[in-house]
Formats: C-alpha cells, structure tokens, sequence
C-alpha cells in the first residue's frame, strides 16, 4: 500500500476507532466486539468515505443519499465519531446549496456527536463552520462568536493550520463590517502562519482576502497587485472558486478605473466559473459587478436586468449583504432614470435591510466576543504564569537547603586550612612579588594585543556593512524579478483572453487541430479565426521577436484583422494583407525616416467556402499546405512581409485559388518548428515537416497532433526551444 492511499486509510478508520473509545467508556466493558459488529463498522467507515469523495466531486445528491444510508447502521453501532462526520458533510451540503436553517440543523447535531467524543479538532472545526453560516447571512456577532471558540481551541491544541484558516475567517467579518485596519491585522496573521507551514493554499486565500481589503480602501494598485498573487496559486491549484473571485474582483477594479474592455473580459470569465461551480452566492455577486459595469458603459437597462438579476439570487440564498447591495444599486439606477416613485422604494428596503444589519447592538456584541476572547486568553496565561513562579520558588527554597548546607562544609574546610595558609604567608609573600613583576609585563603585551584587536574589529565592521549591501541588493534583485514574472503571467492570461478560443474551430471543421507553444510565457506567434455564414477565414501569423515584445505584435495583429475582416467587411484575402501591411506601417511610424521599428508579420491566410469546398489563399513570406488524395502540395505565396521595410511604392499580394475534395486538408504553419535545433545544431527542416505530415494526413487530426508534438520533442532532445511555434490544421 502507497503512502498516499495509507494515509486515506487512516483518515477513513479515525472517526470509527473515536467511536469505539466512547462506546467503550459508555459501557464500562472491555473493547471486545462480535465478527458482526466489526464487519459493520468498517461498512460504515467505507460508506462514509465514499460520502467524503461524492462530496469532493460535488455529487451533492447522491452524496445525500448514502448519509441517509449510513445514519441507522452508525446509530446502531453507536459510532459517535461517523455521526459527527456524516452530519458534518451534510451541514456543508446545505451551506454549499444556501440551505442556511438545515445547514445550522445538521451543524449542530454534528458538534453534538464531536463533544461526547471529546474531540476537539472536531468541535473547533465545526464552530469555523456555524461561524461561516451565519457570516452569509449577514448575522456578524454570531459568526465571531463561533469563531473566536474555535480560535481558542485551536490555540490550545497547537493547531497551526487551523489557526490561520480561522484568522482567515475573523478577518472576513470584520471586512464586511468596514474595519478595514483589523482586517488586515488577521489576514496578515493568517498570511505569517500559512508561509510557517508552507500551505501554498492557505496563502492563496491570505492574498486574495488582503486584495479585498485594499480594494475596499481603493488602494487598487496593492489590490491588483495581491489578486494577480493569488490568481497564480489558483490557477495552479485548478481551484475554480479561487479563480472565479480573481476575476471577479479584478474586473471591479477595472470597472472602477474605466478600463471597460478590459472589466468586460474579466467579468465575464468570472461570471462563467461561478456558473461552473454552481455558487448563486457568488453569482450575486458577480451580477452586482456587472451592473456596475453596464452603469460604466451608459446602458441603464442592461445595469437594471443585472442588478435584479442579483438581487433574486440573494433573495434565494438569504445573503443579506447581496441583498441590500442589490436594493442600493437599484434605487441609484432608478433615481438616474428619473423613475423616482421606484428609487424611493428600493431605498427603502435598503434602509429596513441595512439597519438590521448594522445596529448599535451587533456592533456591541462583536466588540465584546473579542474582548472576551482576549480575557480569557490573559487569564490563562496569568494561570500558566502563576505555576511557573510556585515552581520557580520551590526550586529556590530547595537550592537555598543545598547552599546552606554546602556553606557549613566550607567553613569547617576552611578552619583546618587556616593553619596551612599562615605557614604558607611567607612562602606567598615571595611569590608575589615575582608574580607582580611577570603580571607587569602581561600588561604590556596585553596592550598590544588591544590594539590588534582593535584593527581586526575595524575590519570585521567593514566586512558586515558590505554584506548588508550585498544582502540588500540581493532582496531587491528578486522582489523585482518575481514582480517581473508576475507581470508576464499575467500579460499570458490577457493574450489567452483575446485570442480566440479552439473551440470555435469545432462548429465549423469536422476534423482539426490548434499546436500553439510559446518559447517563452507569452508568444509572438498566434492564429486568428473568423467566419460569416458558410465563409470561414483563417491565418497563423508569425510576428518579428517572442515573448513580450513578439506578444505586443500579436495583439496589434490580431485587433487590426478583426478590424479589417469584422468591421470593414474586407473578404479578399490578398487585399486583406495589403490593409493588414499599411495599419501595422502606420501604427509603428515606419514610414517615418527616424522610425527605428522594422517590424514585421509573415501570415499565412486563408478563406474558405464550406460549400464549395473552394478555398482562396494569400501568403507572406508562410506557405501553405495542402493535401489531396494523400499527396501533399506545398503553395508558397509572396516573398514579402507585411510590414516592415519597404522599398517599392505600394505592396501588393497574390490570391491563389484552389479547388479542394471532400476529403482534403490544409496546414498553416509558423517558422518556429521547422527552424528547431538539436544538440548537433541542426535544423527540422521544411523537408522534414512535409513527409511527416504526408505519411500522417490519414489519421484523424487529434492523433496527428500529437505525432508532431512527440516529434519536436524526440528531435530536440532536451535543447531548449529556439522560437515560438503555431501550426493550424484542418479538414475541409
């Protein structure tokens, strides 16, 4: 058995080995149990396992199906432990579903089960659980209430991970409650300890949580700069939860910037993950942004149908703080619609709604849960104190005794030596005055031994304020590097957003595959689709540089194609690179005679009748690749760039016209994999790249797609990837 699936096993047995203990304390007997009672309790730990997993994969109802099963055999069994840890999933179903009143229900029949076992991991984990029920409806002394118990008990069982996860907690109460300054004060907590243990999660969470705060405080430039934090880990992690408020919050800030292309993106990409994860709570949210957003943009009836939109969603779920935002928006939209009669009223629910939840006497009742927490936590250590000054003057008495009674001894030694030391007096008297000549010349060499010691002290503060410097160069070196990386990640998710997505191939070819492998984080090659009716249009384009800079020029690419293509309705291909080759020109000032830019993009572009079967290609510098009836045709197009140098007075470009079967297919491909080198430093080759996708045309696209990645891989054996690389290949 692995080391994984015996660590399972384990979790599996420990709430049925708690559930023997306390069966055998209630009955005072030995732990002596028939063949029957132990084939059941391991039925019951594997039922409740298999509960476990169903909820991990969200199987929420059959997941509720097996407890209903597996609550009569462990009540049977009287299996305390298995109780509590059924009755904890199912409070965490109905919390997930927004089922708030059964998820208290559940919850507490649950800690019940915990406190007759005694188990205080359980208990504690339980109070962070009610504590997180009652924050969703808004009810802010009674989370911390339950937070705070669980805070001590964690506390008091040194459980470090459970300590960061509730000062996590605690500091979203008070987040919600506006106390911006203390909820940084426990995220900060949180974010300490979750570094202590190395929980990459737990960090997670600390940064997007910090990002909140900064957010609330407008400090958008940390906020951003903690969301892209926590996004990284997210998205590591394939956390969708996680993924889904980055965005969401991200795309506030850029709503409240004005950045609306930019908001719109990230929106809705969060709005589509909390879809995915089934969440209304969050959908409320996300709705409520995006309501803002329309707001931004001047759409008043689109911000209304969003705003209602979040505010049924929070009807449903009982959020009382979606709720009232929801109320305050509409009336806002409504007073700007000049429809006052209906502003008025939303108000008025925000009033009724907001004053329930912000009351003198909540707010009480939250200051004093922490300052009792705090009193108890100083009474215990004054108690811990106490014990240790008892012992401390236990010990003193006991060593007073020993003095004392070593004193005596020495006092009698010294009487019997008394007489010893006056017939010695004499003898001494000599001997120091010889001792006080040697001790003179000691003094002098210690003189000098100062003043070595001086000079090599004098170094010795030289050397550490150098080390200091180094120390400090260092840290600033990598804070700027990780900061430099982060940009690029995220200037990779900005790319994958605006590129198209390979999915919109599907509705279109029956058969194709999409290689896209950046050398670098981001690419400055990149392939760009469209379509109108039964006309498709498609290109790989290949712009000068990778990484940052080649990723700037695919973006300009890609927004001037949608603008030709989309926008002018520019259907010719030829005359689609000739536009394609005068924007880029004009954008980068190369027509300026100090203009150092000499950018440029090969492109490889094709319309294509799904009808007809009739294609139309045009290429600059990038051949196409065709093949019909297994044999494959190579049309190599104009030996020029789009943009760049220009020697003659216009560039014009060649359509080629092909007539293609019901069966055939075509290649567009970048330089990058053709160019790659292997350790004797020679190239792919074009030659190369043809036979194998001749020999492979037969195949279905997927597979060839991965003979061509298993290929480059082979090829290269280890060497590093020399250019970015986009091949794009379809079955007419």
């Amino acid at each position: 058995m692995n080391s994984i699936l015996r660590y399972r096993f384990i979790l599996l047995l420990a709430p049925l080995f708690i559930s023997l203990s306390c069966l055998s304390q209630n009955t005072g007997k030995p732990n002596k149990f028939s063949e029957n009672f132990k084939k059941d309790s391991i039925e019951a730990a594997l039922l409740v396992d298999e509960v476990d997993t169903l909820y991990y994969h969200e199987n929420f109802s059959k997941a509720s199906e097996l407890i209903d099963k597996a609550i009569p055999l462990c009540e049977k069994l009287s299996l305390q432990g298995q109780l509590g840890e059924l009755y904890k999933i199912r409070g965490d179903i109905y919390r997930t579903t927004d089922n708030y009143i059964k998820a208290l229900e559940a919850l507490a029949t649950s800690l019940d089960y915990y406190q007759k076992c005694k188990s205080e991991k359980g208990i504690a984990g339980i109070q962070n659980r009610m504590g997180a029920v009652y924050r969703l409806q808004g009810k802010y002394p009674e989370a911390l209430e339950h937070y705070f118990e669980a805070l001590k008990i964690y506390q008091s069982i040194n459980n470090k991970q459970g300590v960061s996860i509730t000062l996590n907690n605690i500091g979203i109460v008070y987040l919600y409650q506006k106390q911006y300054d203390k909820a940084l004060e426990y995220y900060f907590k949180s974010l300490r300890l979750g570094q202590e243990l190395n929980d990459e999660q737990g960090i997670g969470i600390s940064y997007l949580n910090i990002g909140g705060v900064y957010q609330k405080k407008k400090d958008y430039s940390n906020a951003i700069d903690y969301y892209l934090k926590s996004l990284i880990i997210a998205k590591r992690k394939k956390d969708i939860d996680a993924i889904g408020v980055n965005y969401n919050e991200i795309g506030a800030i850029y709503t409240e910037q004005n950045n609306l292309s930019q908001a719109k993106v990230f929106l809705d990409e969060a709005l589509k993950a909390f879809i995915e994860l089934g969440s209304k709570s969050r959908q409320a949210e996300c709705e409520i942004y995006l309501g803002q957003y329309f707001v931004k943009a001047n759409n008043p009836n689109e911000a209304i149908n969003h705003f209602k939109a979040a505010l049924n969603l929070a009807k449903e779920t009982g959020s009382k703080e979606f709720y009232s935002n929801a109320l305050f928006k509409l009336s806002e939209i409504y007073e700007r619609t000049f429809n006052y009669s209906a502003a008025l009223d939303y108000y008025k629910n925000y009033i009724s709604v907001r004053d329930s939840m912000f009351n003198e006497e909540n707010t009480k009742r939250s200051i004093q849960t922490e300052l009792l927490y705090q009193f108890e936590r100083k009474q215990e250590v004054l108690k811990i104190e106490q014990t240790k000054k008892d012992a401390i003057v236990l010990e003193r008495a006991k060593r007073q005794k020993v003095f004392r009674n070593f004193l005596i001894a020495i006092l009698t030694l010294l009487i019997i030596l008394i007489g010893f030391i006056l017939s010695a007096y004499r003898s001494k008297q000599k001997a120091n005055e010889i001792l006080a000549s040697q001790q003179n010349e000691i003094l002098e060499k210690n003189e000098e031994l100062l003043q070595q010691q001086e000079e090599i002290l004098a170094q010795r503060d030289e050397i550490e304020k150098k080390s200091i410097i180094l120390e400090r160069s260092k840290q600033i070196i990598a804070a700027k590097n990780e900061r430099i990386i982060s940009s690029i990640e995220y200037a990779q998710t900005i790319q994958q957003a605006v590129l198209p997505h390979e999915d919109q191939l599907g509705k279109y070819f029956k058969d194709h595959f999409v290689i896209f492998l950046p050398k670098d984080i981001v690419s400055g090659d990149f392939f760009w689709f469209s379509a109108e009716k039964d006309i498709v249009f498609a290109a790989v384009i290949d712009c000068t540089g990778h990484g940052v800079p080649g990723s700037f020029m695919s973006l300009i690419g890609n927004i001037l194609l949608n603008q030709i293509v989309n926008e002018w309705h520019t259907h010719d291909p030829a005359l689609i690179l000739e536009y394609l080759h005068e924007k880029i020109r004009k954008a980068l000032q190369q027509d300026e005679t100090h203009s150092k830019s000499h950018a440029s993009m090969d492109v490889c572009f094709v319309k294509a009748n799904l009808k007809t079967h009739k294609i139309v290609y045009a290429g600059a510098n990038r051949p196409l690749y065709i093949v019909k009836d297994g044999m494959l045709t190579k049309v190599s197009g104009d030996k020029k760039s789009v943009g760049g140098f220009q020697r003659e007075s216009k560039r014009y470009f060649t359509n080629y016209e092909i007539q293609l079967d019901s069966d055939s297919k075509i290649y567009l491909t970048t330089d990058g994999y053709v160019d790659q080198m292997n350790p004797d430093k020679r190239k792919f080759g074009p030659n190369q790249l043809i036979k194998l996708l001749e020999e492979n045309s037969n195949k279905p696209m997927n597979l060839q797609k991965e003979i061509l990645v298993n290929m480059f891989e082979v090829y290269k054996q280890g060497e590093d990837q020399i250019d970015d690389i986009c091949i794009l290949g379809l079955s007419v």
